[in-house]
């Protein structure tokens, strides 16, 4: 079945650019050092590619709270709500990587896309550079 969706993902990610010019607050993301030294010895891709995915999820469940509010915090005027998450993906290095996407509802019942999302989901303009040289 196909989703109904409140906003196409055009609108999505300029309300995220817009979001991220309003607010200029740091993300963070924490990776234990014996988490940083298992992945280093997988070789320095593999621990990109996991601190890129990481900070993925985070820019996503910022987006989250900006568009819904905090976690378990009551709001009579909040528009949207969390709606548990889904398997996703976001593109590094020209694959598919699969990544959970965090889901919002608009009170219509309508889902809600998320700008962070639809942006982790392009390819690199190099990337469209070489498919359509080799199409």
């Amino acid at each position: 079945m196909k989703k109904r969706y409140q906003n196409t993902p055009t609108e999505a990610i300029q309300e995220f650019q817009q979001f991220a010019q309003r607010e200029d607050r740091p993300i963070q993301i924490v990776f234990p050092i014996q988490q940083v030294v298992a992945l280093l010895q997988e070789g320095l891709g593999e621990l990109m590619r996991q601190v890129g995915l990481g900070f993925a999820g985070a820019v996503m469940e910022d987006e989250v709270e900006q568009r819904v509010g905090a976690r378990s915090q009551r709001n009579p005027e909040r528009q949207n709500s969390r709606w548990g998450s889904e398997n996703g993906y976001c593109v590094v290095d020209g694959q598919r990587v699969p990544i959970p996407r965090p889901r919002v509802r608009s009170k219509l019942g309508l889902e809600v896309r998320l700008g962070s999302y639809e942006l982790f989901q392009r390819g690199s303009l190099m990337e469209d550079c070489v498919w359509l040289k080799i199409l």
